[in-house]
């Protein structure tokens, strides 16, 4: 009997690349990589969603990494949800008919391990995806691009917006499916912001949108009151105490900079009191500033959030063009794909070491989710012979594979120009390959 496509297409995948053994190995490694052992630490958050999220809606990598293991409690429900354009419809938001479609999908796809479950852990999924449904209609996406929610009854309530798209999934599994955050919040900029004055200093940390107080100190005042023989000595000490004030306001900066996996450090203040700051400051850690931030110390209005989104755009503009300026030299040397199709390709030979995506860029296509498998045309999975799932933008779930992979996902918001010459995405592959390597994979041929 004769081979089939698909079977011709995974033999020339399994003598090229790898076997499909070895494919099912590295999957399954990007699924299980945070299944720990339960630490018995208390996770944060309220009896229910509402509360979790009026009462803290951020998850910090400390906070999700206890999310990862403290579980032991019957199933975890994770959603990871888009909130794109169309979707926000006023009297019936299209999200929801989205949530709706993926909670059927997955009670069929794990209608045996629900079976198998407790009597009560059985009865609490339907009750925890109703919670979820809930907060959904109540809920205002207000700028969001998407959100992420991880449910077990009143044990785990844990809601966070993103600034950032996502593909849409729902698991109902004994780990939460935690991966594709953990990814995001390491691409994410970590800014240490220090609020200085010469009576306090104030330090927080700003990541995705949100700002966490850190730790405050108070510089020591001496005393006004003194001999009128004297007003030299007490403008000495003064000034003494001030250097006291900024150099142990720099060791703390310093110190939580390195604690908190900070990325950038930005300073507001009066513009005197910073730059006498800087001299304090260690020379590492001056070279990563993101600059003098021109707001009152008491500023905590949407204008402060607006200074530093405003000064991290630009760090990106400067970052986008760096490394786009870098993809004609990985083209003249073979190891660059360019266009969706060949894109792809790369991806499903996991061939990417580095994946750039014009930040607005969409297309319909289709995935197998259980072997990381992308199309832009229907058929059926290589390694299953399953139909491949309709994917409502295919670019969505090529980020969150490659995320998964450990491949450096830049989405360009700045310097899309710089992609056209690639028709909007490109990736620089591990390894030299031809375009004719790349097509003989694909699912299309």
């Amino acid at each position: 009997m004769p081979e089939t496509g698909g079977e011709h297409m995974i033999g020339r995948m399994a003598t090229t690349w790898e076997t499909i053994e070895e494919r099912e190995r590295r999957v399954r490694g990007t699924r299980t990589a945070s299944a720990m052992v339960r630490a018995g630490e208390q996770i944060p958050g309220g009896k229910n969603l509402k509360a979790a999220f009026t009462a803290r809606p951020f998850i910090s990598p400390e906070e999700l990494r206890t999310i990862a293991r403290d579980h032991d409690e019957g199933p975890v429900i994770t959603l990871y949800l888009n909130f794109a354009g169309e979707r926000l419809v006023r009297d019936h938001p299209l999200f929801l008919t989205v949530f709706d479609s993926l909670r059927h999908g997955e009670l069929e796809a794990r209608k045996l391990y629900l079976e198998s479950l407790p009597h009560a852990e059985r009865l609490r999924v339907p009750e925890d995806l109703a919670d979820i449904h809930a907060f959904l209609e109540g809920f205002q996406p207000e700028g969001a691009r998407a959100i992420v929610i991880f449910k077990q009854g009143a044990r785990l309530n844990r809601v966070m917006p993103l600034p950032v798209r996502v593909a849409d999934s729902l698991t109902i599994d004994i780990d939460p499916y935690v991966e594709p955050l953990e990814a995001i919040l390491e691409e994410q900029r970590r800014v240490l912001v220090v609020d200085l004055s010469k009576e306090n200093t104030a330090v927080s940390l700003y990541e995705l949108g949100y700002e966490e107080p850190l730790a405050s100190i108070k510089a020591f005042e001496p005393s006004g009151s003194v001999d009128a023989s004297g007003p030299g000595k007490v403008q000495r000490r003064r000034l003494t105490h001030l250097q006291w004030h900024l150099k142990s306001s720099a060791l703390l900066a310093d110190r939580l900079f390195r604690e908190k996996g900070a990325d950038l450090v930005a300073l507001i203040g009066e513009e005197g009191l910073v730059a006498e700051f800087e001299d304090y400051v260690p020379k590492a850690l001056r070279e990563r500033s993101l600059g003098r931030l021109r707001l009152a110390t008491d500023d905590r209005t949407i204008k402060r959030r607006a200074a530093i989104e405003g000064a991290l755009a630009e760090t990106r503009k400067l970052q986008e063009e760096a490394a786009l300026s870098e993809l004609g030299f990985y083209k003249g040397h073979g190891r660059l794909a360019a266009g969706l199709e060949l894109v792809i390709d790369a991806a499903n030979l996991f061939l990417m070491r580095q994946l750039f995506l014009d930040d607005q860029l969409a297309r319909a296509g289709y995935v197998c989710r259980t072997h990381h498998f992308l199309s832009l045309t229907p058929g059926a999975c290589p390694f299953d012979n399953q139909p491949l799932l309709p994917a409502e933008n295919v670019i969505d779930e090529l980020v969150e594979i490659a995320r998964l992979h450990g491949v450096q996902v830049m989405l360009v918001t700045s310097r899309q120009d710089l992609l056209g010459p690639y028709e909007g995405v490109a990736a620089v592959l591990v390894t030299a390959t031809s375009v004719d390597e790349l097509r003989t994979v694909s699912v299309t041929s």
